[in-house]
């Protein structure tokens, strides 16, 4: 049994530049060539070798007062560090409601970033691990009269190696590990690194282990050489001293391989977590599960931790090769590794660039978070500085500035980098002959980053995703069901094992972003398992089930039950974030479930329809309208409503009704009712959060319509309603997703050729023109348009063949083909005779108003042997 990708689930955004993303890429390496020559031209002299830092900030009184904070800073940091161990060890274990994911992955990696970069580096104040230790040893020095550090000395080769692999390891539990934001799994992460840094300071004394082993005192110090001020902390007299932006990146002194090795896996694993977002990658990586089919289980973390060291290891060797031509054009008056050792520093730039690019959306939409957790850091409903109840502003920034952020800091960290690079030149050469010829293949290198870092940049804001009810594998053939897997009782009472000996045609597997309810819970596997066991219990008919059965239901629910032969859960995976351009997640929960179904393998979209794991309603709301219908309060449909003589369940106009359903909801609260089929899925406790959150939503809200995407009921009377839209970030369909019904485009099948068995097809397509908030469609024949253009948005013909009788004997869509064009063959496929074809070109699947051709075809000895084809086209 084989299985075959069919496609992934879309969890990205659309938006469309308003220019080809060519000329992008193009015009940001143009403009790096151009700051190359303008440097080159206009800066013929580096600025003085000496300490530029002459005036110190703390000689004014405005700073005086700031630096006093100093101590409420380091007390507030230490706070929060030991309130992160403690939320993510006790507190609730979802991340939305948990301060531990976002204190460190927003606040603490991202915020803490740009504040060294910009502003100056203040991690040496609030280091949480220096504050704790330096403590200790006061304490320990005051009592017994010594330094409680042992003060080993540290080994040379040693040099930056330990933040080296520490930032290595990092990286993989930020961007391969399967949950890196499950509070706990941060908690017990920092712990680790924790007893680490402290054993580090043991062995060697506090300031020697930060220096070369302290990851965060070697990240910010990094980019805070950037920074337009320089921080020292060296008593007697501390100095907060002003410099030019990036003085701290040029020097004629020489950093060790470490460092340099540093700097480089900073510059890639930032680049990496872009890569691993875009389609190509996930492409790439499912053919190599495949081929990898005794480790599946295990393929993705070691495809994704194999690729982090290979692409350091590809940006190493590409600096390596750069810096060994570098060489060679200034005649070898230095060697390859002095100069890769001098120019390093120069890439931080860059590297904040892309850092910008990937993570500042990210930080302003979902940096917001931190208001509400902090009055309420373990998710226990507490409300301690008033600001649980703030609701975060998620549209605050959309994909426009987005993109346009990320592309402007690419390229000034790329010309910042540019100049930095010629002004270190400056400083080592002799000659600026010698220094503008070093520059050139340093230049081309960051000509080749721009284009890489643009194109990955861009990926998820220019790709087409699939729909949402797209199944991420098909497997074909009759296959033994997995004995584990389940399937709802006749009576819809509880999942019950599949058992040995039971086999299906079909598997689906899914890959489902679980999306967050309108009460503020959050989907699991139970809210996608209990629509099964609803189809059962509620559209099963006869044997005295008249006060559980709807014949509206049993009617809509009948494929499931015809076809449904198994389900099996495999589990979720939580990512730290989802980081693309302008549609940013915080948090994604990935579900994959196997669907198990009798129907006979036909394709992926239509296999899908049966039964798909999906629900917009929580478990907790289904099962108090079961309740409602249970009770004889009321009747699912209005048929079923006149037949029992009561009134249609309306969970909105009924004030009578939500006023019972408001007394029920309370009584299941205190009790923590779940229906038995959800025990084994869903806890008591969970049960009371689940029943206290739509109470709540209730009171707030006046209704019980609870469900989950970009719209919410926000008032209604008899005979109409008002929606209220935001942007859900945590629902499948991201932003944009729905501009294609917006502005939907039409296709035009231009020209027929048909010769022998085949019919080619050739046609126009319409394009949308942008201007600031104008558009325009313009027609434009398939030819003309670039292949990755296309590849966006892919149009497919639609057709439907019927013989001389009207009746349909064949119908599909086709995918556009080599020249543009598309292709059938319908050799084998259709009986000798005369037919009538029905075809049309669809964008996005619009088919509305659409230009449907009509071509007369005769085959002449068709499935039973060889024979030709002849058409004419008519419209």
């Amino acid at each position: 049994m084989g299985v075959t990708p069919a496609g992934a689930h879309g969890f990205g955004q659309r938006y469309d530049l308003p220019l080809p993303l060519s000329l992008y890429l193009f015009g940001g390496a143009a403009a790096v060539v151009l700051s190359f020559v303008v440097v080159g031209l206009f800066v013929r002299r580096a600025p003085p070798a000496r300490d530029v830092s002459q005036i110190d900030l703390f000689g004014y009184p405005l700073v005086k007062v700031v630096a006093a904070l100093g101590v409420p800073l380091k007390l507030t940091a230490l706070v929060l560090f030991a309130a992160m161990l403690a939320a993510g060890f006790f507190g609730d274990q979802n991340p939305y409601r948990n301060l531990a994911p976002t204190l460190v992955w927003i606040i603490a990696w991202v915020g803490l970033a740009y504040v060294s970069a910009f502003v100056g580096n203040i991690w040496p104040l609030i280091n949480p691990w220096r504050t704790v230790f330096d403590g200790v040893e006061a304490a320990y020095r005051y009592i017994c009269g010594r330094n409680l550090a042992l003060g080993k000395p540290y080994p040379h080769a040693l040099g930056l190696w330990p933040a080296v692999l520490l930032l290595l390891a990092f990286s993989w539990t930020e961007l391969v590990y399967p949950t890196p934001a499950v509070p706990s799994h941060l908690a017990t992460f920092a712990l680790v690194y924790s007893v680490l840094t402290w054993t580090g300071m043991f062995l060697f004394g506090s300031e020697t282990w930060l220096r070369h082993g302290e990851l965060f005192t070697v990240v910010f110090d990094a980019f805070a050489r950037f920074a337009p001020t320089d921080i020292r902390t060296a008593q007697p007299k501390p100095q907060f001293l002003l410099r030019r932006f990036g003085a701290g990146l040029t020097s004629r002194e020489q950093i060790s391989p470490s460092m340099m090795a540093f700097v480089l896996l900073l510059l890639s694993s930032v680049l990496y977590d872009g890569l691993i977002a875009t389609p190509e990658w996930s492409v790439a990586e499912s053919a190599a599960i495949a081929r990898l089919s005794d480790i599946a289980e295990l393929g993705p973390v070691a495809l994704r931790s194999v690729g982090l060291v290979g692409f350091w290891l590809l940006f190493l060797s590409a600096y390596w090769m750069v810096s060994i031509i570098m060489s060679a054009v200034t005649k070898w008056r230095l060697s390859p590794r002095q100069i890769a050792q001098g120019f390093a520093l120069t890439l931080i730039p860059i590297a904040l660039g892309y850092h910008l690019a990937h993570y500042l959306v990210y930080l302003l939409v979902q940096g917001q978070y931190i208001v509400p957790l902090l009055s309420d850091p373990f998710g226990y409903g507490w409300n301690l500085f008033g600001t649980a109840s703030y609701r975060p502003n998620i549209a605050i920034v959309g994909a426009r500035f987005a993109w346009y952020t990320a592309v402007v800091a690419v390229l000034l960290g790329h010309i910042a980098a540019v100049y930095l690079a010629h002004v270190q030149a400056m400083q080592t050469f002799a000659t600026h002959k010698l220094a503008l010829a070093s520059q050139i293949p340093l230049t081309a290198l960051m000509v080749a980053y721009t284009f890489v870092s643009l194109s990955i940049l861009a990926e998820p804001i220019v790709e087409r995703s699939r729909p949402s009810a797209q199944p991420s594998a098909v497997a074909e053939n009759m296959m033994a069901i997995p004995a584990d897997a389940v399937v709802p009782d006749q009576d819809g009472n509880r999942l019950e094992a599949v058992g040995p000996g039971r086999f299906a045609k079909t598997k689906l597997v899914y890959r489902l972003l679980g999306s967050s309810f309108h009460d503020g819970t959050r989907m699991t596997t139970a809210d996608l398992l209990y629509p099964y066991i609803f189809a059962y219990r509620w559209g099963i008919g006869g044997d005295g089930r008249e006060t559980h059965f709807d014949q509206s239901i049993g009617t809509a629910t009948a494929p499931i039950r015809r076809e449904l032969a198994g389900l099996r859960v495999m589990g979720s995976e939580t990512a730290s974030k989802s980081v693309r351009v302008g549609d940013v997640d915080f948090l994604r929960e990935v579900f994959t479930i196997e669907v198990y179904t009798t129907n006979a393998p036909t394709s992926p979209e239509q296999e899908a329809v049966p039964a798909p794991p999906w629900s917009t309603l929580p478990w907790h709301l289904l099962v108090l309208m079961e309740e409602a219908v249970g009770r004889n309060w009321a009747a699912f449909s209005q048929t079923e409503a006149v037949r029992r003589g009561v009134e249609w369940l309306d969970l909105v106009r009924s004030q009578s009704l939500n006023a019972r359903l408001s007394a029920l909801t309370e009584s299941f609260e205190r009790e923590g009712y779940r229906p038995e089929a959800l025990r084994p899925l869903a806890s008591v406790d969970e049960a009371r959060r689940r029943w206290a959150a739509l109470s709540a939503f209730y009171k707030a809200n006046g209704h019980f319509l609870v469900t989950n995407g970009p719209y919410q009921l926000k008032s209604w009377s008899d005979d109409s309603v008002v929606l209220s839209a935001f942007r859900d970030l945590s629902y499948p369909l991201g932003v944009g997703s729905y501009d294609s019904y917006a502005i939907p485009r039409r296709g035009f099948i231009t020209a027929v050729d048909a010769t022998g068995d085949e019919v080619q097809l050739s046609g126009d397509i319409e394009i949308i023109d942008k201007f600031q908030r104008r558009y325009r469609l313009k027609r434009v024949p398939l030819s003309s348009i670039p292949p990755d253009v296309l590849r966006r948005t892919p149009p497919e013909c639609r057709f439907t063949v019927v013989d001389d009788q009207k009746r349909v004997v064949l119908a599909g869509t086709a995918p556009l083909g080599k020249n543009s064009s598309f292709h059938f063959d319908f050799k084998n496929r259709l009986r000798a005779g005369r037919y009538t074809m029905f075809a049309t070109i669809a964008l996005n699947g619009n088919v509305m108003n659409a230009d449907i051709h009509q071509i007369s075809i005769v085959v002449s000895t068709g499935a039973e042997g060889q024979g030709s084809l002849q058409g004419s086209p008519s419209k």
